[in-house]
């Protein structure tokens, strides 16, 4: 396999799809060659896992011990979300069919219409390859109210799409079943090397990846990071970074705050 085959042209910038733990480091020559099909800039990880600190990081669980790795108030909330919906792992169709009104729920809450989807580009998400369902239902009325998207690969699985309805009660707690069941099924059943949750955020607009943390004993993989721009880019995110105290436009912002965790200030 390639070194630049893990690749893909996501908003502008190439980033690591998969296999993050079998990355490696890559050469100007390399990326540069990359950024002649497109794109502003490529974004690659390597030394994933390694035993100091850094600035960059993605969001793993490779250890599955049950009830009893969770402190005590995240087991009563799991119990409580298991006695109220039954979590399944369900095909492509049922997802289409049942998921497609559930998603543009979950989304309304982020007040951002370019999140909602259309029906047409809904199936096509769920075409891709190597992509693992599931739907919690309410064990009272079967009605669906939390979901997931995941991709499953050799050995890891990437938690990929996550939501619920905003019309369930919150003392119900849709998600902890959820994370409880997946963690269950892929860690200890399908006994995968780990399961992922992304890398760190560089505009830090969830909070998700420390509740996981938190409450569900995942924990931060270190790695490396490299940035290649293009050249305009480049000159101009050298010009901004003294300044990047004082940016407020939200992607530049990102991209500065991306570049400080590259030289490892972030």
């Amino acid at each position: 396999m390639g070194k630049m085959e893990n690749f893909v042209l996501y908003r502008g910038a190439w980033i690591r799809k998969r296999y993050p733990h079998l990355s490696s480091e890559i050469t100007k020559g390399d990326a540069r060659a990359q950024l002649q099909r497109g794109g502003l800039f490529l974004r690659n990880t390597y030394n994933f896992d390694k035993a100091d600190s850094s600035s960059y990081w993605y969001v793993i669980k490779d250890s599955y011990g049950g009830m009893t790795e969770v402190p005590s108030k995240v087991r009563n909330q799991i119990r409580r979300s298991l006695s109220v919906y039954d979590f399944r792992r369900v095909t492509q169709k049922e997802m289409q069919e049942k998921g497609f009104i559930l998603f543009n729920l979950s989304r309304e809450r982020f007040n951002d219409k370019s999140l909602i989807t259309t029906e047409e580009a809904w199936k096509e998400r769920l075409e891709q390859d190597n992509l693992d369902f599931w739907i919690g239902y309410s064990r009272n009325d079967n009605t669906p109210a939390v979901f997931a998207i995941n991709t499953v690969y050799d050995d890891y699985c990437d938690y990929n799409t996550l939501g619920f309805s905003p019309h369930v009660p919150n003392n119900t707690y849709p998600i902890y079943g959820l994370l409880f069941e997946m963690n269950r099924y892929y860690l200890e059943e399908c006994q995968l090397r780990y399961v992922l949750d992304g890398a760190r955020s560089i505009t830090e607009h969830s909070n998700i990846q420390s509740f996981l943390e938190d409450k569900f004993k995942f924990r931060k993989a270190y790695c490396d990071l490299q940035i290649f721009y293009q050249p305009w880019l480049r000159m101009l995110i050298g010009m901004l970074f003294p300044f990047r105290g004082v940016i407020k436009e939200k992607r530049m912002r990102a991209l500065l705050n991306q570049e400080a965790m590259a030289r490892g200030l972030y």
